[in-house]
Order: C-alpha cells, then structure tokens, then sequence
C-alpha cells in the first residue's frame, strides 16, 4: 500500500505534502459497515464503498488526513483519506478510510 503524506497550503498559498510517500507491505482493506437500504435506496450491492477498514502492520505509521493509494487491480482500488488516528488490532493497527 502506498501512503502519502497530508497535502496542505503552505504560508504563501502553495500546496505540499507534509511528507514523501512510502510503500506499507503486508496491509489488508476491507469495506467499512453499511447501513441496510430502504425501500428507495440502491440495493446494498450498488452502495459506494466510501468507507473501508486498513489493517495493517503494527510499525506502520498513519496520520489523519494521509492519503492512501490502493492498487487499481484490488476492487476498492483508487485514492482514500485516512479518517481516524490508528487503532490496535491483534497483528497491527487498524484505521479507518473514505474515499475522496
């Protein structure tokens, strides 16, 4: 998994990154919890997966607002944010994404 580093405005209005992008091996996402559709919502298949878990190694080190980058091959493949500080799990962390 590839994670980059908040964007932010410097002081004179510039965009950077607060740090390089690096590789995490060994990481796993899965979709986050859905609520169950109404009669006038899609059906559960059709919802956006804009929330999704990443479980990951325990060195790994995640900031709010990083940006992960997820293969395009894997199904929730594209660009995520990085919502919640890390969270421990049994073999690592856990944190939550969205899409953006």
């Amino acid at each position: 998994m590839q994670v980059e580093g908040r964007t932010r405005r410097d002081a004179d209005g510039y965009l950077v990154q607060d740090s390089a992008a690096r590789l995490i091996p060994g990481c796993l996402i899965a979709p986050g919890a859905f609520t169950v559709p109404g009669l006038l919502e899609s059906q559960t298949s059709e919802q956006p997966d804009d929330q999704a878990t990443l479980y990951a190694p325990p060195d790994a080190r995640f900031e709010v607002g990083d940006t992960v980058v997820v293969p395009r091959a894997h199904p929730l493949g594209g660009k995520w944010q990085v919502e919640s500080k890390p969270a421990p799990w049994p073999r690592g962390v856990a944190v939550t994404i969205k899409r953006r």
